[in-house]
């Protein structure tokens, strides 16, 4: 059983490298998945979908973790986002993961502040 900030990190990092069967592997197949501002997702290949139609929107998209905090199974890490082109927008959030006994991903929550465009989309 793996630490869940090292889970965090690891779905992340798969997340930033653009390996979204990697992020997968982590994931649970009944997932209850939810981002600020979108339908609930339920199930691994609902989340695959969500991920190919956010990276066929966007050439790239990085994830910068901040601080990290774990407590039991759940890791609530602070991130700021910045995807594009052709969206340009940047945030700041916080993403709450619950890890299950196996090291997978069985709730996932992400709140944010304001979206807004970012400072390269006026160059």
């Amino acid at each position: 059983m793996a630490d869940p900030s090292e889970l965090s990190r690891k779905y992340i990092e798969r997340h930033n490298d653009g390996d979204l069967d990697g992020r997968l592997a982590l994931v649970a197949k009944d997932i209850d998945f939810k981002r600020a501002g979108d339908e609930p997702l339920r199930g691994a290949s609902a989340v695959r979908r969500q991920y190919q139609e956010d990276w066929a929107d966007h050439h790239q998209v990085v994830v910068t973790p901040g601080r990290l905090f774990a407590l039991g199974r759940s890791a609530a890490v602070e991130i700021h986002v910045e995807s594009g082109p052709p969206s340009n927008v940047m945030y700041d959030g916080v993403v709450v993961h619950e890890w299950d006994e196996a090291d997978q991903l069985i709730r996932y929550r992400l709140y944010v502040d304001e979206v807004v465009p970012s400072a390269r989309a006026a160059d």
